[in-house]
């Protein structure tokens, strides 16, 4: 599988999230630009994260379809799904830093106010903070070493990945209101059923599969 050339739906996914994480860039950029005023709901803050969530969500739907064999780094599928994680976790850190200046005045007293507001447990802040260094490390890692990323144990892989798909389900699916939490649930409802058709892919024990 050396030099293994994209498919063009693998090349789709890869100009897709090139073109969402440019998209989102711009409009964060026109809402900073036009509106610089203090507010939590912030249409930047608000456009990061769900373009974040639209980016990990890709990453994860061709994670969970990888077959025997294509989860190493000369294939298609890992380069394309390398591209889409280190994308969703850049835009991801942006949209938390966006938060922090626009939201909490870059306080975190007031963080964790909102946070008791929002979810009714104000240290609920630090499960945040631990969301955004697991996901920066492992985007940096997948993006400097990925065939150390690629062979990691299968333990470590299904840990990292099944803490923020929790966060993420309750941050988009649970707390978020109208229309955008049934889109979620729909987004999820899709990743589930990529991930019971990539089991079916699994012919051996020993196949390395997403996530690892």
């Amino acid at each position: 599988m050396l030099n293994n050339p994209p498919s063009d739906i693998q090349l789709y996914w890869r100009w897709l999230s090139v073109g969402a994480f440019s998209v989102g860039l711009g409009m964060t950029a026109w809402s900073v630009i036009a509106n610089t005023e203090p507010n939590p709901r912030h249409p930047a803050i608000v456009t990061t994260a769900w373009m974040s969530f639209a980016l990990w969500a890709g990453a994860i739907g061709l994670m969970v379809q990888a077959g025997p064999g294509e989860w190493v780094p000369t294939t298609a599928r890992f380069r394309v799904t390398r591209w889409t994680w280190v994308l969703a976790a850049t835009m991801f850190v942006i949209h938390f830093l966006l938060a922090f200046h626009f939201a909490h005045r870059w306080r975190h007293e007031n963080a964790i106010r909102h946070v008791e507001v929002t979810t009714g447990f104000g240290p609920g802040l630090f499960v945040s903070y631990f969301f955004t260094i697991v996901w920066v490390v492992d985007a940096i890692w997948l993006c400097v070493g990925p065939t150390s990323y690629a062979s990691r144990p299968r333990w470590l892989g299904w840990t990292i990945h099944t803490f923020m798909t929790f966060i993420t389900f309750n941050a988009t699916a649970v707390f978020a209101h109208g229309l955008m939490r049934w889109v979620s649930i729909g987004v999820f409802g899709v990743l589930v059923w990529y991930w019971l058709m990539g089991m079916r892919k699994v012919t051996r024990p020993s196949s390395r599969c997403v996530p690892e």
